[in-house]
């Protein structure tokens, strides 16, 4: 009889103890999410990449200036290169789509299409409504070294696009042409494109020493985000480690108090899924406090 009583005396005990263990590793447990989350707060946000700016026509050495006599535009770059496009009919049977050809009306056999290149619709089986006019007075050029400039400039990166808006026309070229997005056309504002309108781009190869200021600015960006997206990944890590210890302290002390409960008692009926249940909603409360503790303190 004595060892009975001793029996259940040290298994009270162990109950007990259970119970007060799994309590504290869910505080801390709550704890821990805390200062996750406020470590997470305060992280500092990553910077924008900084915009390399270049130079302007003035202030640049001539050395480095491309000028396009024709247009009157003079910029600080390696190479500048025009693109002149018309919009112009083609005949889908005998005429190949180019690359950059941009399509802007489809008819079926006929389209109607902005190009580099002059498509002679003379030759058209059906040339009647699809004339294309003579060829314009502007066309696609280059301006700077030879090599720059050659058959495989395109492959070439670095090539960039001058806003529209930033190319300054002379006045007998302004009153033809008007910036819209991308290109200077000559279609009058709020009209449709007809053939023969012409769109101009300018393209620049920015000049060598800037190249080297802006790579360190790249290398910055990308070890940013490197270092960014690691401290997100250690913080979700952190805070499933600290819910898993939640919802192991919660089921260590409902454990405890299921066994030192009397089997009349409601928790001392609870199943081992019960628990488990309980468990897991145990440290959803664990969570949802250490936000609204971050968040009001």
């Amino acid at each position: 009889m004595d060892q009975t009583r001793q029996h259940r005396a040290i298994g009270t005990g162990f109950d007990l103890a259970l119970l007060i263990f799994g309590a504290l590793l869910w505080l801390v447990a709550c704890l821990g999410l805390m200062v996750i989350l406020s470590q997470d707060r305060a992280a500092p946000v990553s910077a924008p990449p900084a915009v390399v700016e270049v130079a302007p026509a003035s202030s640049a050495p001539a050395a480095s200036l491309r000028v396009d006599d024709a247009f009157g535009v003079a910029l600080n770059a390696r190479a500048l290169r025009r693109i002149v496009q018309a919009l112009q009919w083609r005949e889908v049977a005998s005429v190949p789509l180019a690359l950059g050809d941009e399509l802007v009306r489809d008819e079926g056999a006929y389209q109607l299409l902005w190009s580099e290149r002059l498509i002679d619709s003379s030759r058209f089986a059906q040339p009647e409504g699809h004339i294309n006019p003579p060829a314009p007075p502007y066309r696609s050029a280059g301006f700077g070294p030879t090599e720059l400039l050659g058959v495989d400039a395109d492959a070439q990166s670095g090539w960039s696009a001058v806003p529209a808006a930033a190319i300054h026309l002379p006045e007998n070229l302004a009153a033809v042409f008007r910036a819209a997005g991308a290109w200077l056309v000559t279609t009058p504002e709020n009209d449709l494109p007809q053939a023969g309108d012409l769109r101009v781009r300018f393209e620049i190869l920015p000049p060598l020493a800037q190249v080297p200021a802006s790579q360190p600015e790249a290398l910055a960006t990308e070890a940013s985000t490197d270092v960014d997206f690691s401290r997100q990944a250690l913080s979700w890590i952190a805070r499933a480690a600290g819910f898993l210890l939640a919802m192991v302290g919660a089921g260590l002390a409902l454990q405890g108090a299921v066994r030192r409960s009397q089997p009349q008692h409601w928790l001392g009926r609870v199943p081992a899924m019960g628990v488990l249940a309980l468990s897991a909603w145990l440290a959803v409360l664990a969570v949802l406090l250490a936000i609204a503790a971050v968040r009001w303190l």
